[in-house]
């Protein structure tokens, strides 16, 4: 081989190791679908209902976040080895879709997975309610299976238990408000009073149905002072929903006090009658 072909190869040779730099190889991502997720029963006779309004997944590779994905999600994964996927379930806080947020009472779930590159691998996380002994969490449910832990308030009529098929979530029993010309006005006032802990997680679940809207409030309770508060209004829907509203900082704002919660409607001056079902009213909160 002649000298002139030597440095015409050599040439060629750096060239292309130049290219090589400048535009690397790329890697080709691992692909996971996650199309949909579970909540399972653990403890049901303390952490009651599993319904759920699980919408978005977080997703840790490694324990280094990939990203909060909506659901059905596929995740690409850059891996060159077996590795760990962490799951966390995402939900709307104060059922508003511009508010995503890590639900902290459900623990996550993990995958562990080899890489395919350009492959989709399917997986279907199952959550579950933390125990109350892994992160010390408090839970009152009030199902309306047993009792009632709503009492009337100062309106011209309450919830009342009904057990009619479609007024049902689940189970036997839901909560019902009705409105009508003469009964415009209703609202129900827990029973109980809540020590609600500053500076800790603290949410409200609630599974609704409403041809009306209507508002959630808390009664604050101190030294013998009353404040009746506005949490969140709630839209009508023709169909089952759930609410979960993150009280956020406020129980700090108003330590050494308790709460009572109130579900009030009003009846539209455009309608002659209105309903509001609700069942699997929580209260959640780390201790």
């Amino acid at each position: 081989m002649n000298l002139r072909i030597l440095l015409i190869l050599s040439l060629f040779a750096t060239s292309f190791q130049a290219c090589n730099m400048v535009n690397p190889t790329e890697s080709i991502p691992t692909y996971i679908q996650i199309d949909s997720v579970t909540l399972q029963s653990v403890l049901p006779s303390v952490h009651g209902s599993v319904s759920h309004k699980i919408t978005d997944v977080w997703v840790y590779y490694n324990r280094e976040l990939l990203g909060a994905f909506e659901i059905p999600a596929k995740v690409p994964v850059l891996a060159d080895k077996r590795g760990e996927l962490q799951i966390i379930a995402g939900v709307w806080e104060d059922g508003l879709s511009g508010i995503r947020a890590k639900y902290p009472f459900y623990n996550l779930d993990t995958f562990a997975f080899d890489p395919s590159p350009t492959k989709t691998i399917h997986f279907t996380p199952h959550f579950t309610y933390r125990t109350t002994d892994s992160v010390s969490t408090h839970y009152f449910v009030e199902d309306f299976e047993q009792g009632n832990s709503f009492g009337p308030g100062f309106g011209d009529t309450s919830f009342t238990k009904t057990n009619l098929p479609d007024e049902v979530f689940e189970g036997n029993w839901s909560s019902k408000l009705e409105l009508n010309d003469t009964l415009t006005y209703g609202e129900g006032i827990s029973l109980q009073e809540f020590t609600l802990p500053a500076n800790k997680m603290c949410y409200l679940e609630l599974n609704y149905k409403s041809d009306i809207p209507f508002v959630i409030r808390t009664l604050v309770l101190k030294g013998g002072a009353q404040t009746t508060i506005d949490l969140t209004g709630i839209n009508p829907s023709s169909k089952w929903g759930k609410i979960y509203y993150n009280f956020g900082g406020f129980p700090t704002k108003f330590q050494n006090s308790t709460f009572k919660f109130i579900i009030s409607a009003e009846l539209p001056s455009d309608k002659t009658q209105g309903k509001v079902l609700i069942d699997n009213f929580k209260i959640i909160h780390f201790n």
